[in-house]
């Protein structure tokens, strides 16, 4: 018996061992990481250094968008009405008399606490004095602020305190009951909590340099021992306390955009004749380049947090940078940081992003490390700023090219209905794009007053209607129209679906039974008389001829030799369908064939392919890829993927393989669209009987395409409920004109415009485009009055 109760007793000991080992197991490898973390976390303190956001400058180191610095120095409420010091001293003074605080008499007490507290508060009047040093504010200043901030939080919670007390009086009588003054006494007790202004801090000094905000940041959570303010260096207060207590630094940093707002000066001498006079127009351009260079937000999200971890593991250097030695991410997000939302502050930033200091105390060794902050990369962009607004100014409706007018014969659009727009241009030789415009644009500050809208039902349709978020540019698809046909001609040719000097047949109509569909514009305009090209030309065109006359049957047939195949090939090798990443946020990359409804296209019928030669049917692109391909073209093959950042290197350049023939011949078609004044449809307008030329910068060479593409009627529901309520708010046909510029023969510039729903290309997009070349020579980019060879290369 007694060896069973032995044993028995020996294996509930064993028993208690082995529960002691595994939880010492657990603590030592499964929870050691965290434990070990904690204990850490008590011996060390960090003190994060702000940092700055990179620059965004133009091409001519422009100051696009930076981070104007700005620090407030606040401190807890506690502190400036004088609660702290009394707090503290009362605490003290039980922690340090605990032996005989009970045997003291109530006076006693209030004697010991009131010595303390006058060291204290001492502490807080020295540390008020140090602030001012530091920021270079008068000592009675900061002291009249601090009694400022006092006065008025108490006043305000004696009136809340008051307002508490009456509701109670009144609850109280309304039920009939005498309110005593004892009840009078609790009602006030129980309503003197402290309102939020009491618990938080308050900014004593505003605005102070990052120096002086960096340099108090090092500060704040030093401690210095207590008794060195006593009479006489004595040692009746021994602890550590805060050397400025209560005190924050609160990082009022701001984004800056100095461009937002330019006055540009618009000469109207070289205007479309019903605008044109010897005056100057003067135009105010708001929130310029807000598309492009986008905004940040205060606000981080988790999405935020997993791109930087994501950054962080795919680039090597980024983590080495970042990182501290105990592994903490220098640049991780907090709580308020600064975050890029959109466009180029968004897609950068990872290179924007600086990196926070941080002032390390060893609490064990009283060792200090410190690694200063870093400043975001600045990201140079290749746009010129100052062309850009001259850009942005031209498609002002104040000026008049893009609001209906009377010559412009738009039918389907009220006269003086402002006309949304965009425009690309893009340097052929290195594929760097100057200006990028869309139009409108929202307010970056929010401030709709600012357009006409002064209610939110206004608002909201401008927003229905105008889409004023999205970068026409480069992000909304257009069918490309007639102006594609320079990209079909070389694609063909390439594909040996057109022989140098070939001919065809200008029909009027591409179906020899069928003269209503498939017809050429001029058949269209003048079947009475059953005018075609060849009664135009006399000849039947070749590639040069069918461009210069915009010969729809011309490509109607080079379509339907290509095929559903062929076609797409074709729009292919131009980069339609594949999308240009310029580094700002969602583009639209091009598309052929129709849409399924499921996030995918149908196959190309015959039918199609026909309709792609002149650039309808199913196939979209954007301005962007309108100036790229005319780009490609005019290298003679050569493709350079555009952009907007500048990067150290060559861009990369790859070769498409169009016939030097077929290139040369598309680019006399060009030519003669613009210079030909008889039969070129981008040549000139006729008002009345006046034909004014499109173009008028002297001596500059201009190869261009007019379009215009099918659209959709645009149609709102303001009320949302349904077709009833529903109405046509823009139709009609997109306006285009493509061209290439340059002096000597030479392309140097491409230039893309659009006008949503306005009609001819050569009235209102084509006076436009005359408009960004006279702006290519006010920058410089192109010389004036200089003697034109006058022919194309």
């Amino acid at each position: 018996m007694f060896h069973r109760r032995l044993v028995l007793l020996m294996l509930m000991v064993c028993a208690g061992f082995v529960g002691l080992l595994g939880r010492m197991s657990w603590m030592t490898v499964v929870d050691g990481a965290a434990s070990r973390e904690v204990a850490e976390s008590r011996l060390i303190r960090r003190t994060w250094l702000p940092t700055t956001r990179g620059r965004v400058l133009d091409r001519t180191g422009r100051v696009l968008a930076y981070d104007q610095a700005s620090y407030d120095v606040a401190i807890g409420y506690s502190v400036l009405s004088g609660d702290w010091a009394s707090i503290r001293a009362r605490r003290y003074a039980r922690k340090a008399h605990k032996d005989q605080w009970d045997l003291y008499s109530t006076e006693e007490r209030d004697a010991i606490i009131e010595n303390y507290r006058r060291i204290y508060q001492k502490h807080v009047d020295a540390s008020l004095r140090t602030i001012a040093a530091y920021t270079r504010v008068g000592l009675d200043e900061l002291m009249g602020r601090r009694d400022s901030i006092v006065d008025g939080i108490e006043r305000q919670h004696r009136s809340i305190v008051g307002a508490r007390v009456r509701n109670k009086v009144e609850d109280r009588e309304r039920l009939g009951f005498v309110v005593s003054d004892e009840d009078l006494a609790k009602f006030v007790k129980n309503s003197s909590s402290k309102i939020k202004e009491q618990t938080v801090t308050h900014a004593v000094v505003e605005g102070v340099s990052d120096e002086v905000g960096f340099e108090l940041m090092r500060m704040v959570t030093r401690e210095v021992p207590a008794m060195s303010y006593v009479e006489g260096g004595g040692s009746a207060l021994e602890e550590m306390i805060p050397l400025f207590p209560g005190m924050e630094i609160t990082d009022n940093t701001r984004r800056v955009y100095p461009f937002e707002s330019e006055t540009v000066i618009l000469d109207r001498s070289s205007f479309p004749l019903p605008l044109r006079d010897d005056s100057t127009v003067r135009v105010v351009v708001e929130d310029l380049g807000s598309l492009v260079l986008g905004r940040v937000r205060d606000r981080v999200f988790k999405e935020d947090a997993d791109r930087r971890r994501v950054a962080l593991a795919g680039d090597e250097s980024l983590r080495v940078a970042s990182m501290t030695e105990d592994s903490v991410d220098r640049g991780r997000y907090t709580d308020h940081d600064r975050v890029g939302h959109t466009g180029i502050e968004a897609a950068m930033e990872h290179s924007l992003r600086g990196l926070r200091g941080v002032r390390t105390e060893h609490l064990q060794t009283r060792g200090v490390s410190e690694i200063q902050p870093s400043s975001g990369k600045d990201v140079r962009l290749t746009l010129d700023m100052s062309l850009t607004a001259r850009v942005r100014a031209v498609l002002d409706p104040m000026v008049g090219m893009t609001r209906v007018q009377p010559w412009h014969d738009n039918t389907d659009m009220a006269l003086g209905t402002e006309l949304d727009a965009a425009v690309v241009v893009l340097e052929v030789a290195t594929g760097e794009i100057l200006a990028m415009v869309s139009t409108p644009v929202a307010p970056r500050d929010g401030d709709w007053g600012r357009l006409g809208l002064t209610t939110e039902a206004s608002v909201e349709r401008f927003k229905n209607e105008r889409f004023p978020y999205v970068n026409r540019a480069i992000a909304k698809p257009y069918q490309p129209g007639s102006v594609a046909k320079a990209l079909v001609l070389t694609g063909a040719s390439k594909l040996g679906m057109y022989e140098q000097g070939e001919r065809i047949e200008a029909t009027g109509h591409l179906y020899p039974d069928r003269p209503n569909m498939l017809r050429s514009w001029i058949f269209k305009k003048y079947q009475h008389l059953g005018l075609t090209h060849f009664d135009q030309l006399e000849r039947h065109p070749d590639g040069t001829d069918a461009l210069m006359v915009s010969s729809n049957v011309f490509f109607f047939t080079l379509g339907q030799r290509l095929g559903a195949s062929g076609i797409e090939e074709v729009y292919s090798m131009f980069g339609i369908g594949v999308p240009i990443d310029l580094g700002i946020g969602s583009s639209w990359a091009g598309s052929t064939g129709v849409f399924d409804g499921k996030g995918g296209t149908l196959s190309i019928s015959p039918e199609d392919a026909i309709q792609m030669g002149i650039g309808q049917g199913p196939v979209t692109w954007t301005p962007l890829h309108a100036v790229d391909a005319y780009s490609t073209i005019a290298r003679g093959g050569f493709e350079i993927t555009p952009r907007l950042i500048q990067r150290s290197g060559m861009p990369e350049v790859s070769n498409i393989g169009l016939p030097g023939w077929a290139v040369a011949m598309t680019l006399d078609g060009l030519y003669e669209v613009v210079n030909n004044a008889k039969n070129g449809t981008g040549n000139h307008v006729t008002y009345d009987t006046i034909q004014d030329p499109v173009f008028n910068a002297e001596g500059i060479d201009v190869w261009g395409k007019t379009g215009t593409a099918t659209s959709s009627p645009l149609v709102i529901d303001p009320d949302g409920d349904g077709p009833l309520e529903a109405r046509v708010v823009r139709e009609g046909d997109h306006s285009w004109y493509v061209s290439l510029v340059g002096v000597g023969g030479m392309p140097e510039y491409a230039i893309a415009v659009v006008v949503d729903y306005g009609g001819s290309g050569s009235r209102v997009s084509g006076a436009i485009n005359n408009q960004v070349v006279h702006a290519l020579v006010s920058e410089g980019y192109l010389p004036g009055n200089v003697v034109s060879d006058g022919g194309s290369p």
